[in-house]
């Protein structure tokens, strides 16, 4: 018994380590030791869920060595007032399934890092989706600056690293432009905004989507990517790996809203209808 203990716990030990090297994770002595205690602990709660989840959990992301309390603190697009923009009925019939990863309109994926951004990737996905819809142009190359937005967004009621809204990043755009991500780099810090940069693209309005609509927002999504709020603190959310997502105990009331992501479609995955 003491030499199978030894060995699940050396077993542990490089799995830990491996997963720090991977996400450039660096601890002192003693907090490695926390640390390498809550990933075990994820670790099992992922095994344990994978064999009966409808979806796949890991312990493969940067969240996995954080508990779901200290991962909930990162969450920082909280609502404490509404957003700004009309509501916009479409009354349109849309389409069976949509996805415009398909049609080459969706750009990379990106890391917000450390920095309670994820209102300016999810506002600037969705522009830079309705750019490459409406001008055309390459999803791998076009990449706007959420460093400009996390900066210069404050007069319009965003926090920099400590969370914003999409609208007032739309605001901001629709009276100064954004910059290129190549002119204005991200450093996932705060810091004083640069007005001398040069503006790359403006919009002249935007409009929101009825709250819980889902037969507007498929329609909002046959026009084009959409920036969405959701409820992201659970922690099977903190250790998502794939498959269709879904949780009975998500919350949809507003003000509970804590992240922003771009909407890029909509169908089904896995035999479940679901948002991409």
């Amino acid at each position: 018994m003491f030499a199978f203990i030894c060995l699940l716990a050396i077993a542990s030990a490089i799995d830990f380590n491996t997963w720090a090297s991977k996400n450039n994770k660096h601890f002192t002595a003693i907090e490695k030791l926390r640390r390498r205690a809550i990933f075990n602990m994820n670790a099992k709660f992922v095994d344990s869920f994978n064999k009966i989840g409808s979806f796949k959990l890991s312990v493969d992301g940067p969240f996995a060595a954080m508990t779901n309390e200290e991962y909930r603190t990162l969450l920082k697009s909280k609502r404490t007032t509404e957003e700004n923009g009309q509501v916009k009925y479409l009354n349109i019939q849309a389409p069976e399934s949509v996805d415009w990863r398909k049609e080459g309109k969706v750009t990379p994926i990106r890391d917000q890092a450390q920095c309670g951004s994820c209102y300016t990737f999810g506002s600037l996905a969705a522009l830079e989706g309705r750019l490459l819809i409406e001008k055309g142009g390459d999803a791998n190359t076009l990449d706007l600056s959420e460093e400009h937005m996390v900066q210069c967004t404050r007069d319009n009621g965003n926090n920099g690293c400590n969370g914003g809204l999409g609208s007032n990043v739309y605001d901001y755009i629709i009276e100064h432009g954004v910059a290129k991500e190549s002119d204005y780099p991200y450093t996932g810090s705060d810091s004083t905004c640069k007005t001398n940069v040069k503006s790359f693209a403006k919009i002249t309005g935007y409009t929101k989507v009825p709250r819980n609509n889902e037969a507007e927002l498929k329609a909002a999504l046959s026009q084009g990517l959409v920036d969405v709020s959701i409820d992201a603190s659970s922690a099977k959310f903190q250790l998502y790996k794939s498959g269709a997502y879904t949780d009975t105990k998500c919350k949809n009331n507003y003000f509970a809203l804590n992240h922003e992501v771009c909407a890029v479609g909509y169908g089904v995955v896995d035999g479940k209808e679901c948002w991409i």
